[in-house]
């Protein structure tokens, strides 16, 4: 993908800031687990890359719908779970590839931070956004944008179809992954340019309004560019 510009698009939703076009303009695209495009996340489908479990339940060894909800109703509303479903059923041939992002051991992945000098290191297993970030950046990739995952540590990380309360549960650390430190890396990452994470400042507002953080993230010219554009067309 040299020369690409890659986007790694979580699935924090946002629905009063325009997003498609920006989102379209880049040329891979990287969505996750029960992510679909056309809800103000871009119209190409790109790359799903899922988790263990959603892989094995969605693509090896497909549930039906009645077991799928029953087994995810905790973590998603369940009426979204039924919509995702059928929508996956007819779309699932539409992206350009599927895959399993395998999970390796999170010591494997703070070896490299450590040789990119990052004093933040991971506890938990890496969820999979940050997996698909870190494997991207050691591919040689160096056109990686970031957007929809959470720079705040104290935002709650609400992602598009979460059951209710899901959200509050993950930031009380209720979760094999540990939010908070994935932040800091990210943040990290950004400052000293191995990606750029500025997408992740937009508030979901009408207004253009990018939110800092206590990391002092600045966002890019070419973002900025990007955001501007759309704001006044």
């Amino acid at each position: 993908m040299a020369d690409k510009n890659i986007l790694i698009l979580g699935n924090k939703h946002y629905h009063n800031f325009k997003l498609d076009n920006i989102i379209d303009s880049f040329d891979v695209i990287y969505r996750f687990n029960l992510a679909c495009p056309g809800k103000n996340s871009g119209t190409k489908f790109g790359i799903l890359a899922m988790c263990g479990h959603i892989y094995e339940n969605f693509i090896a060894r497909p549930m039906n719908k009645k077991r799928t909800i029953s087994t995810y109703e905790h973590d998603y509303d369940t009426s979204f779970l039924s919509n995702w479903y059928d929508f996956f059923q007819e779309n699932k041939g539409n992206f350009d590839k599927i895959y399993h992002e395998a999970e390796k051991p999170f010591g494997d992945w703070n070896r490299v931070l450590e040789e990119y000098g990052s004093p933040h290191r991971f506890s938990r297993l890496l969820s999979t956004g940050y997996s698909v970030i870190l494997r991207n950046l050691l591919e040689g990739n160096d056109k990686i944008y970031i957007s929809g995952f959470t720079l705040c540590p104290e935002e709650l990380r609400e992602s598009i179809g979460d059951a209710d309360g899901r959200a509050l549960e993950r930031s009380q650390g209720k979760s094999c992954h540990n939010f908070s430190e994935e932040s800091r890396i990210l943040a990290w990452l950004h400052n000293n340019k191995k990606i750029d994470a500025s997408l992740c400042m937009l508030e979901d507002t009408e207004e253009l309004s990018l939110k800092s953080n206590e990391y002092g993230t600045e966002p890019s010219e070419f973002i900025l560019g990007l955001l501007n554009k759309e704001y006044e067309a």
